[in-house]
C-alpha cells in the first residue's frame, strides 16, 4: 500500500459519442493511472484513456449486475490507497441516476481526495440526437428526469398525477423493461392518450433508432418496434417534433459499414469525421510503419549526399526518419542546400516543411508516373537518391523505367497486421460492406494482412489516383473520390450503396 494517498476523479462520460466528453473530463482522463467504466461507456470514449492504464469493466446489464455497487466502492478505494489517479467513467452525468452519490461515501470515509467532473445526461443528448427539445416555449417549460428501473420491478413511488399536472416534458430513464407500468401509470392519472411519445435507443450512436408515438399506442408500437435498452422514453408535446427536426439519421452514411484503413499511429481523422455523420466505423489499422534501428542505408546516404543531384522523398514518414537521423549526427537542413529536393504527395510536401524544406519537384497528380514525367520535364541530370520503405520500390523502379540513374534507400519498413474485429473480414467483403482507402500502403496493407478469397468483391472507395490504380490492380471494385482530400472522399461514400 502506497504511503500517499491517490485520487478519485469522478466523471460523466456523456451518452457515447466521443466528442461529447467534456473538455475537463477528456484532460483528467489523459492522465489516468486506472480507469474504472460501466456498460454504456463507449470503445471510443475508453481510446482516449492512456495506452499504460488499468482498465478494470465494472459493467451491470439489466438484472444481472456483474460486480455489486459496495464492491465497485471497495475498488476505487483500495486503487485511491495504492497511491493511483484513478478515473470513474459513468455514462451521461454520474449525478443523474448513475449512483455517483453512492461511490463517494466511502471516499469521504477514508479521506480520499475525489473530484466531479458532470456530464452530457444521456436523456437529454439522445432526444437531442433525434430532434427533439426537451423544452419549447408551445409545449413545454418544465423537464422531469423520472428512474423507470423500479425496485422488484414495481413503479409505485412514482407520482404520475405530480407528472401529468406539471405539463412538462417527462424524461424516463431505464424503463424499457417498466415500459407499460409507466405508461398505464400516466393514464390512471389522467394523462391525455393523444399525448405525443418518444423512445431514443443508442442515442447518439451509429445504431441509433428513434420511436415516435402517443401515448395510447406507445406500448403496442414499442412491442412492434422491438424497443431495446439502453434506451430513454419521452412524454410530452415536443415528442411531436421529432420528425420534423430529425438531422442525424438524415445523412447520407448514417448507419452504413465502413472499414477504415490506416496505420497504427495516425490522427484518423476520417474515421472520427465519418462517426460524426453516424456511420459504423470498422476501425482497421492494417500497417504498421517501423523504424530501422542504427539504419545503415540513411547513414550512408547522409555520408553521401554530395555524390547526388536529386534527392526524392516517397512518403511523408521517408523524410521524418531522414530528419531525425540527420538530426542525431548533429546535421541539419543545410546539408542538402545543393540538391533538388522531391515530394510524392502533399503529405510528404507538408513534412518536409516542418523541416525548412520547400520541395522543387511535386505534381500535382499524385502517381509514380507523374513524378517521373516532372522529373523529365524539369530536364534535371545527375544522380538521383530515392528514400522509400523496404517493401515499397515502386516509386525508385518508375525512375529507372524512365532512364534516371536511381539508388533506393530503405528508410524504414512496413508491416501488414490482420484484420481483428467482431467478424471475419470474409463476411464483411460478403455483405457489400465499403473500405475507405486514404493511400496506397493501405490497399496493400489490406490485401497482405489478410486471406481474402476473393479481391474481386471490394468495393475500395480511394482517396486518389494512386490508391485507386493500387486497388484496381488487385482486381477490387475501385471507385475514386473526385478531388484527393478527406472531404471529397466523404462526398464518395454518400453516394455508394
Amino acid at each position: 500500500m502506497s504511503e500517499k494517498k491517490g485520487r478519485v476523479i469522478l466523471i460523466g462520460a456523456g451518452p457515447g459519442d466521443k466528442g461529447l466528453i467534456t473538455v475537463k473530463g477528456l484532460e483528467y482522463l489523459k492522465q489516468a493511472d486506472v480507469v474504472v467504466y460501466d456498460r454504456l461507456v463507449s470503445k471510443d470514449v475508453l481510446s482516449l484513456s492512456p495506452e499504460n492504464a488499468e482498465f478494470i469493466n465494472v459493467g451491470k446489464v439489466m438484472n444481472h449486475h456483474n460486480i455489486p455497487q459496495p464492491e465497485i466502492n471497495k475498488i476505487l478505494l483500495d486503487k485511491a490507497l495504492e497511491g493511483k489517479n484513478i478515473v470513474r467513467l459513468k455514462g451521461g452525468d454520474p449525478f443523474v441516476f448513475g449512483r455517483g452519490g453512492e461511490e463517494l461515501e466511502l471516499l469521504v470515509e477514508h479521506n480520499i481526495d475525489f473530484e466531479i467532473v458532470p456530464g452530457i445526461t444521456s436523456a437529454v443528448s439522445a432526444l437531442a440526437y433525434a430532434g427533439i427539445p426537451v423544452t419549447h416555449r408551445d409545449f413545454a417549460s418544465s423537464i422531469h428526469f423520472v428512474t423507470g428501473h423500479a425496485k422488484d420491478g414495481l413503479v409505485e413511488n412514482i407520482d404520475f398525477k405530480a407528472l401529468v399536472a406539471s405539463k412538462g416534458t417527462i424524461l424516463f430513464y431505464m424503463g424499457v423493461s417498466t415500459l407499460n407500468q409507466l405508461i398505464n401509470g400516466l393514464i390512471e392519472a389522467g394523462i391525455d392518450k393523444n399525448t405525443p411519445c418518444a423512445a431514443v435507443e443508442n442515442g447518439t450512436r451509429y445504431n441509433m433508432r428513434t420511436l415516435i408515438s402517443n401515448i395510447e399506442n406507445m406500448v403496442s408500437d414499442a412491442e412492434k418496434f422491438q424497443l431495446r435498452s439502453p434506451a430513454v422514453i419521452a412524454v410530452g408535446k415536443v415528442c411531436s417534433l421529432g420528425e420534423k427536426f430529425a438531422w442525424y439519421t438524415k445523412s447520407k452514411v448514417f448507419a452504413k459499414k465502413i472499414i477504415i484503413t490506416r496505420p497504427v499511429v495516425s490522427n484518423n481523422i476520417l474515421s472520427d469525421r465519418l462517426k460524426n455523420l453516424g456511420a459504423e466505423v470498422i476501425d482497421y489499422p492494417c500497417i504498421k510503419i517501423n523504424e530501422t534501428e542504427n539504419n545503415g542505408d540513411l547513414l550512408n546516404l547522409i555520408e553521401n549526399l554530395d555524390k547526388y543531384r536529386i534527392l526524392v522523398f516517397a512518403s511523408k514518414n521517408s523524410a521524418a526518419y531522414f530528419f531525425k537521423t540527420l538530426i542525431n549526427h548533429n546535421k541539419d537542413s543545410r546539408a542538402l542546400s545543393h540538391l533538388l529536393i522531391g515530394a510524392l504527395g502533399k503529405s510528404t510536401y507538408d513534412e518536409l516543411k516542418k523541416y525548412g524544406i520547400y520541395a522543387d519537384i511535386m505534381p500535382d497528380e499524385y502517381t509514380f508516373n507523374a513524378f517521373a514525367l516532372s522529373l523529365k520535364k524539369a530536364d534535371i541530370k545527375g544522380n538521383t537518391a530515392v528514400l522509400e520503405a523496404v517493401q515499397d520500390k515502386r516509386l525508385s523502379d518508375e525512375l529507372k523505367n524512365n532512364g534516371f540513374n536511381v539508388t533506393s534507400f530503405n528508410a524504414y519498413s512496413i508491416e501488414y497486421l490482420p484484420f481483428e474485429y467482431i467478424k471475419p473480414i470474409q463476411e464483411y467483403i460478403d455483405n457489400g460492406v465499403l473500405a475507405a482507402f486514404t493511400s496506397s500502403a493501405a490497399v496493400h496493407g489490406f490485401v497482405q494482412g489478410n486471406k481474402i478469397e476473393n479481391l474481386s468483391k471490394v468495393k475500395a472507395v480511394c482517396i486518389g489516383k494512386l490508391t485507386y490504380e493500387t486497388a484496381l490492380n488487385y482486381k477490387m471494385q475501385a471507385y475514386m473520390a473526385e478531388k484527393p482530400t478527406i472531404t471529397s472522399l466523404i462526398e464518395k461514400l454518400k453516394e455508394m450503396e
